[in-house]
């Protein structure tokens, strides 16, 4: 009995039952498959991951270039411009944050007025509005675009990209 029931369990002449085959051969296939998607799957996070994102390099440097800004704001700017949060659209001296009107300059304008100042106030500003001091001979370049960048954070998104339109058209 032993031998038919052997016979039964492994097919003839010692091959594996046709349900035994065909269970092998499903496992084979489900375990191509699972190795073939997660090839594809890696090689797109990795072709993604290097496509959208900048590089770690990059990050950090734009991340050091803000922190920077916004040390040399807070030791020339602030006490004109304000911080942050607050203020409002028609506020003189202009809030840089979102609820200012800055972003709606471009970098060029922003960084010649940062530069070389204003002697006359905008006719919409009070009758004694102070004028805007040249940073010229207290900021260097460098300074003076680590401001800009950190001014940039305080804006919207929305804001980030409509100020990056009006630079691309009126900056050359």
């Amino acid at each position: 009995m032993a031998s038919i029931s052997s016979a039964v369990t492994s097919g003839q002449h010692g091959r594996p039952a046709r349900s035994e085959q065909k269970y092998s051969d499903r496992r084979l296939r489900l375990a191509g498959f699972a190795v073939g998607l997660s090839a594809v799957l890696i090689a797109g996070g990795v072709w993604l991951a290097g496509a959208s994102t900048p590089s770690w390099p990059n990050a950090l440097s734009t991340l050091l270039r803000e922190r920077r800004g916004q040390q040399v704001y807070d030791a020339n700017c602030i006490s004109c411009h304000a911080g942050p949060a607050g203020g409002a659209i028609d506020d003189y001296p202009p809030r840089h944050n979102a609820n200012g009107h800055t972003w709606h300059h471009p970098d060029c304008f922003i960084t010649r007025v940062t530069r070389d100042g204003i002697s006359q106030p905008s006719a919409l500003a009070p009758p004694d509005a102070p004028t805007m001091p040249a940073f010229r001979d207290r900021l260097s370049p460098d300074d003076i675009d680590a401001v800009l960048a950190y001014i940039k954070t305080l804006w919207t998104p929305e804001q980030r990209i409509a100020q990056a339109s009006f630079t691309r058209e009126m900056c050359f």
